[in-house]
């Protein structure tokens, strides 16, 4: 039995060393799981699940660990070209760019994701 549970053990270990961006899925349900005495702790009158204040910006966080996840997933599945290139060459070719192109690159991804999560926090309503 202790074989076998080594062999998942190591065989979960190299799917995650292999798929990074599937940790923080599980990362997203621990703290989930613990949000429960964090709220006991600020609001001793809160529901388990409470969809006040406090629970809102935990669940928000979640939210973005799966579309994280989900959308690196997709990438690696649908463009694996574009993601090998992201994950191998992009850091030498961006350190390659002139200073004003850095900013205006880190500027645009920065924007484009406070866009997205503005979108994706209306869609949450």
């Amino acid at each position: 039995m202790k074989a076998f549970l080594n062999n998942i053990w190591k065989k979960t270990v190299d799917f995650c060393k292999r798929n990074p961006e599937i940790l923080a899925i599980p990362i997203g349900l621990i703290v989930w799981k613990f949000s429960v005495y964090i709220l006991r702790f600020l609001d001793p009158t809160s529901a388990v699940y409470d969809a006040g204040i406090f629970q809102i910006p935990i669940f928000a966080i979640i939210v973005l660990f799966v579309f994280v996840s989900t959308a690196w997933l997709f990438l690696k599945l649908i463009f694996g070209t574009a993601r090998r290139y992201l994950s191998t060459e992009f850091k030498n070719d961006f350190q390659k760019l002139e200073k004003w192109q850095k900013i205006k690159l880190s500027y645009a991804i920065f924007f484009a994701l406070i866009f997205i999560l503005t979108i994706l926090s209306t869609m949450l309503k």
